[in-house]
């Protein structure tokens, strides 16, 4: 498996479970003078979408943070890396319609809308 067959997966498992908007929201977090990009408490939902979001924010720690005695609890460190990996994993739904007519991207929902009005 390569690391794009893996993004993709990730990709399609975020996307299906309708998760995308949630794991975008995260590029808006502001760091903790302490520790750095850390999950606040209120992007903990409850239920399945809870279990998802956990399991994402542990990757994401695993990969450009540092879990100190959890995961669950980690940071984020490298930002730029963990945006990127954010986009990549969130590009499914980012180019679908519903993205674009939720004004995500007001550039591109607007463009959308030009060609369908013509």
């Amino acid at each position: 498996m390569t690391k794009e067959q893996l993004i993709y997966a990730l990709d399609s498992v975020v996307w299906y479970n309708g998760i995308a908007e949630d794991i975008l929201e995260w590029k808006k977090i502001q760091p903790s003078e302490t520790t750095g990009y850390i999950l606040p408490d209120y992007y903990k939902y409850d239920g399945q979408l809870k279990e998802w979001l956990e399991m994402f924010w542990m990757i994401s720690v695993m990969l450009f943070g540092d879990y100190g005695t959890s995961p669950r609890s980690g940071w984020i460190e490298k930002k730029e890396e963990f945006y990127k990996f954010i986009d990549d994993i969130t590009e499914i739904y980012r180019n679908s319609d519903e993205y674009l007519f939720h004004g995500y991207l007001e550039e591109a929902r607007k463009e959308k809308e030009d060609k369908i009005c013509q």
